[in-house]
């Protein structure tokens, strides 16, 4: 460990594990330290803007899928990413280290506490991951995101602390929810993981709407690069105002101006809706691991912010009854984005360097 060495942040995957990295990193450089980030190719593709001085890659797999050939393949990868965390921290020095989870996380935590730096885990889902259930014993914290942290084991004390929000979501964490007097605007999103199902079952719902409703509303809309054209033409033939994108670089703007959310239930989105204060109706991804997505929607769903239909149950029928339901009573909406607000506990970024320094004392201490 070096007195002034940089903090090192793993995480990797979706972007679901970068942001709340990223906006640990955001914070830890207002404090004055350097931010190191570890992550794998796949994480790389969401920490383009990634506020960190020094960085580097390693490889990394889940051995939790596929058979003996596959699990057989993660190990290796996950010895490779061992190797090169080792080498790399032996040359940068970091002063500690934070998971994320993800298994990029796992050889990076890995690696740090064979050479004595300490370490802490962060749990974004309500159920803890299976990376991090390999690595809290040694850890010298375990934070987590809402207020249930299912599958953490006996005798490991984790404290809450919400899940970190990048700058763009904080600055419009609480804000006012828009007027339903004139437009309804509806953002639907599949999250890094998006699937087809979300270029069809509400195309076609919206679809059905009574023409008063349909009218009125404006739709923002993420869909695959492949099926734009097709997502597009269906809007315009059922007469619905609709931006259609496979990504939107502002989506907390966006999701702020919403009046509605249909989404998956991803750790990120779950806590972006509670920081802006949204109405929801939540899709949890099915192959999510130990269906952490559902334990995250119900975060919201039992302060009756939000509407769960399952991955299996999702179509145009499905989705029909409970989108004109909420499109067409405003109170409700309202009412759900109020309870929405303070869902998942905000000041997370804070919190979280207020532990890492912690360590860091703690070692500059000994």
């Amino acid at each position: 460990m070096s007195i002034d060495g940089p903090i090192a942040l793993a995480a990797g995957g979706t972007g679901g594990h970068l942001f709340p990295a990223e906006a640990l990193a955001q914070e830890l450089r207002r404090r004055g330290r350097r931010v190191l980030l570890v992550t794998d190719a796949r994480g790389a593709r969401y920490a383009k803007d990634f506020p960190a001085d020094e960085r580097f890659e390693i490889s990394a797999a889940t051995p939790s899928i596929g058979g003996p050939v596959a699990k057989a393949a993660a190990a290796v990868s996950i010895a490779g990413g061992l190797i090169t965390s080792l080498r790399e921290f032996k040359k940068r020095r970091p002063q500690a280290a934070v998971g994320f989870g993800g298994y990029p996380s796992l050889p990076a935590m890995k690696a740090a506490a064979l050479m004595g730096v300490p370490y802490g885990v962060h749990e974004q889902n309500g159920v803890l991951g299976r990376a991090n259930r390999l690595l809290v014993k040694g850890a010298h914290f375990i934070a987590h995101a809402f207020p249930v942290l299912e599958k953490l084991p006996k005798g490991v004390a984790a404290i809450e602390v919400g899940n970190p929000v990048r700058d763009a979501v904080a600055a419009r964490s609480g804000a006012e929810y828009p007027s339903l007097e004139g437009d309804i605007n509806l953002l639907i999103f599949g999250g890094s993981q998006g699937a087809s199902l979300f270029s069809e079952a509400p195309v076609e719902a919206i679809a059905g709407l009574p023409d008063g409703l349909r009218q009125r509303l404006c739709v923002v809309h993420q869909a695959r690069e492949t099926e734009l054209d097709a997502v597009r033409a269906a809007y315009a033939r059922s007469g619905v105002r609709a931006e259609v994108a496979p990504f939107f670089a502002d989506l907390p703007a966006r999701m702020a101006a919403a009046h509605l959310v249909i989404s998956r239930a991803g750790a990120s989105t779950v806590t972006e809706l509670a920081a802006i204060g949204r109405p929801s109706i939540l899709v949890p991804l099915a192959i999510a691991m130990d269906d952490h997505q559902t334990g995250n929607a119900r975060t919201l769903k039992d302060r009756n912010a939000a509407v769960i239909l399952p991955e299996k149950e999702f179509n145009q029928y499905a989705l029909a009854a409970p989108l004109e339901a909420l499109l067409a009573n405003p109170a409700r909406l309202k009412s759900m984005a109020e309870a929405a607000r303070g869902a998942v506990k905000s000041g997370a970024a804070a919190r979280l360097a207020d532990l890492v320094e912690g360590i860091v004392a703690k070692q500059e201490a000994a």
